[in-house]
């Protein structure tokens, strides 16, 4: 009642809103032109949408659910009691076993200079340590992964990257928009006549947004075989009716009557949600689809075109688009030759998964009969409420019966059943390629070598669908710095954490962009497997490959080589002496002199000082300042 009860508060309160408004015939026919292309767009990936349900119903655990093409809504059978349903979940950890693979790390990105120039590779360093900011503060670690499940789900998955200019941090700024530094406009207090304080006024800086969207979200055109060659996109987004009012002049105009079919994610969990609490979709007035259409270039539109329409109020029109590129990124976990949308890891399994859960509810209803038979009587004989699982209950019947009531034996299963059973468990592992290495069980009798060799396997394997995330990290970075270039109208304070984990802070404007060309590190997501890798360090080690194993250095350099991270008796080096050693480092920066002391450690000093003198930072230091350094080390 509770629940009827605030539906009937929802439709109160926006119903009779928005019908003031009549659009023009302009309007009405934009609106109709978006409209249509969702439609075609959503009717030509019919088949995707029914495999991304599917995928996503799979991975969940409704394996016993079924697309209904009329109604494109999942639905689940009301069995009857005595049925089993039973759910043998091994999608959910195959699919969790390859995102873990694909996330392991954070991408390495690196922004690479506009030129050769030392102050374009100072500027693409500074670059690099923006966006780890912007990671950080967008959370971009949990966007990915979520990115990944949607990818090994459905086969596609897209990332939105859009600048948000209702974010960020406050900055005030002059009528003729030039921007007030801190502590700017403070009076003198001598005694003189105080100038007149400048007008100003205040907003807020913005800030880049990455959002995740789903096949269900994005419509495409269908002559596409890819997101580069298509003409247009479309994002299909059911909002709040107060956000839209909120964001848009015209949203005050919305009807919450109007509904627009649709097969995006956020509809479709809403048709379920009502269908759960017997009430129907249409009676959620407080939620409105909303289109935003992304159209590129060509003759008609040499800018592009932008719009946004929900129901017959077009909220939004340009003539270009709004930063000169469609604002989505795309990538797929199996690409098929010809074809837009992806396969994800669960189609293929499905097939078995289905036989899984079949075999194993047979036989456990199999059990249940032989727990509790069916019974051979005649009509009349005996009363039905008399037939119960109790243990030696006496069961009476009617003596003009030819013979008492028996129970029937159910059949027994065939010796094959379990194993098939245990064919369908192989065939599920053999087909989604996530071995036992990978679920993180390694296999009895295997040496450490062969296991890294396995593991190397393993990353070829993965190899399209992570150069498919690297490629569409790229394009996320570069839009983050583009925009940021073109946006951020002030001067930042950048907190990072800087080399050797310290906090580095710094100052950075907008022009001090010079190149917005991102690339990835291969394969620097996937995990790194440190023992096979130590196994390896150790073996050339030994041999003499890293030099002489008795020099101090060559053990060292071993060491670090290993990895053992903060375990200081294993690695040999004492942080104190790496602490000791930079600050130095940074006495020695502003023509300091430091004198050499006989307690030092004097193999860690000369190797952080002169890890120092081979970067950039130490070029760019007066001649007087690298003497310094020169003959410290000497």
């Amino acid at each position: 009642r509770c629940y009827i009860l605030m539906r009937g508060e929802i439709s109160g309160l926006y119903k009779d809103k928005g019908r003031d408004y009549t659009p023009k015939e302009s309007e009405k026919k934009l609106a109709s032109f978006v409209q249509s292309q969702y439609k075609i767009a959503e009717d030509a990936k019919r088949s995707v949408v029914e495999s991304a349900w599917l995928g996503v119903a799979f991975y969940s655990g409704k394996q016993w659910s079924r697309w209904n093409t009329q109604t494109r809504v999942l639905e689940e059978p009301t069995p009857p009691p005595w049925r089993v349903r039973m759910v043998l979940n091994y999608v959910q950890p195959t699919v969790e076993a390859l995102v873990g693979k694909l996330t392991e790390n954070r991408p390495g990105f690196i922004v690479m200079p506009a030129t050769d120039d030392d102050d374009d590779m100072e500027s693409a360093r500074q670059s690099e340590k923006v966006l780890s900011y912007v990671w950080n503060q967008l959370t971009m670690d949990t966007k990915v992964h979520e990115f990944s499940k949607w990818m090994a789900t459905t086969g596609t998955a897209f990332f939105k990257v859009w600048w948000d200019p209702s974010r960020g941090q406050e900055y005030e700024f002059t009528k003729e928009g030039r921007v007030v530094e801190h502590g700017e406009g403070i009076f003198p207090e001598d005694g003189r006549k105080k100038k007149k304080k400048e007008e100003t006024e205040r907003a807020l800086t913005g800030f880049p947004v990455v959002d995740v969207l789903s096949v269900l979200d994005v419509a495409w055109d269908p002559g596409a075989k890819d997101l580069d060659a298509a003409q247009w996109v479309i994002h299909a987004n059911m909002m709040h009716i107060d956000h839209i009012r909120d964001l848009w002049k015209k949203g005050k105009y919305v009807s919450t009557e109007e509904t627009v079919e649709s097969d995006n994610f956020s509809a479709n969990i809403i048709k379920e949600f009502a269908s759960e609490n017997g009430g129907d979709d249409e009676k959620f007035l407080d939620r409105m689809m909303v289109l935003e259409y992304y159209e590129r270039p060509s003759p008609r539109h040499p800018k592009g075109r932008y719009m946004v329409v929900s129901g017959d109020v077009v909220l939004d029109e340009e003539d270009e688009l709004p930063y000169g590129e469609i604002p989505i990124v795309m990538a797929r976990h199996i690409t098929s030759p010809g074809k837009f949308a992806g396969e994800g890891v669960v189609k293929n399994l499905i097939p078995a998964q289905k036989e899984l859960n079949k075999s194993v509810s047979q036989r456990i209803e199999n059990k249940n009969l032989h727990a509790n038979p069916k019974w051979l009587a005649e009509r009349g004989s005996i009363e039905r409420h008399q037939f119960n699982d109790q243990p030696g209950e006496v069961i009476l019947y009617s003596r003009t019966a030819s013979r008492p009531p028996q129970p029937l034996p159910p059949p027994p299963l065939s010796p094959e059943h379990r194993m098939i059973q245990e064919e369908q468990i192989a065939h599920i592992q053999a087909i989604s390629g996530i071995t036992d290495i990978m679920r993180g069980s390694t296999p009895s009798g295997i040496s450490g070598r062969a296991i890294g060799l396995l593991s190397d396997i393993e990353q070829t394997q993965l190899g399209p669908t992570v150069r498919e995330m690297e490629h569409a990290i790229e394009r996320v970075c570069h839009r983050i710095l583009r925009y940021w270039r073109d946006y951020m109208p002030i001067e930042m304070s950048i907190r990072v954490a800087g080399r050797n984990h310290t906090v580095e802070v710094f100052k950075f404007h907008a022009s001090d962009i010079k190149s917005t060309d991102v690339k990835v590190e291969g394969n620097s997501m996937l995990p790194r497997h440190q023992s096979y890798r130590r196994e390896q360090v150790m073996q050339a080690f030994q041999v003499g490959l890293l030099g002489d194993p008795t020099d101090p250095r060559t053990k060292m350099s071993a060491r670090k080589m290993m990895e053992f991270g903060d375990r200081n008796i294993a690695e040999g080096d004492n942080s104190s002496d790496r602490t000791y050693a930079r600050e130095e480092i940074e006495i020695l920066r502003s023509g300091g002199e430091v004198d050499v002391q006989p307690w030092e450690d004097h193999i860690t000093h000369i190797d952080e000082h002169l890890r120092f003198m081979k970067t950039v930072d130490f070029r760019l230091l007066p001649p007087e300042a690298q003497e310094g350094f020169t003959r410290h080390i000497a």
